[in-house]
């Protein structure tokens, strides 16, 4: 292929941040899903729903943000979501053979996150499929378990559900590179984050 620009050009090169994931793997945190625009009728078809693809749990809002909190979730990996609504809250656990016909093509890695598990239940159970969500709108994004809680209590810019999650294990992050996949929207928060500056690529004028 020939080229059409300057030799070893500026832009055939991107900064990197190279850790080691597994001896001093990074901190990965959840990003929680706030579902808007539901109505009280989507979120009884979502209530009907559940019981298909999860052991349902009733479980008070107040053990659902301290357990998904900040220091308070699992590992991640389980398919273990908490579920708030004004019409009650629950922790569902994934049934792992009612989601596998329903799962996207990709590698088994992929298909085995918890996000990829929460994008079934959002195209089947509240009808936001890919395109809706890519589009924005109706799906909002938090860090805080307790800034889910809130906007759903109080019903602010029309959130009706919140979905919260516990972070993505690093080993599930480099089983799907491996695989030759790419990690899903909004899944992969690292925290701390490098310093801005740190590194500058040298500009020529």
């Amino acid at each position: 292929m020939t080229r059409t620009c300057e030799e070893d050009p500026a832009f055939d090169y991107v900064l990197a941040l190279l850790l080691d994931a597994h001896h001093s793997p990074p901190m990965v945190l959840p990003t929680h899903r706030v579902v808007v625009g539901l109505g009280e009728g989507g979120v009884e078809r979502l209530l009907a729903g559940l019981g298909e693809l999860f052991v349902v749990t009733a479980v008070e809002p107040s053990e659902l943000v301290e357990r998904f909190g900040s220091g308070g979730s699992g590992p991640g990996g389980a398919g273990r979501f908490g579920l708030l609504t004004r019409r009650g809250s629950a922790l569902l656990e994934a049934r792992r053979d009612a989601f596998e016909p329903l799962l996207p093509r990709g590698g088994d890695a992929l298909r085995r996150l918890d996000v990829v598990l929460l994008g079934v239940v959002l195209e089947r159970l509240c009808g936001l499929d890919p395109a809706t969500v890519a589009a924005g709108g109706r799906l909002a994004y938090t860090k805080s378990a307790a800034e889910a809680a809130e906007l759903v209590r109080s019903g602010s810019g029309g959130a009706d559900v919140a979905f919260l999650l516990e972070p993505t294990p690093v080993a599930d992050i480099v089983a799907v590179a491996r695989d030759g996949d790419v990690m899903p929207q909004k899944s992969t928060y690292f925290y701390p984050k490098p310093l801005t500056g740190l590194v500058l690529n040298p500009l020529e004028w």
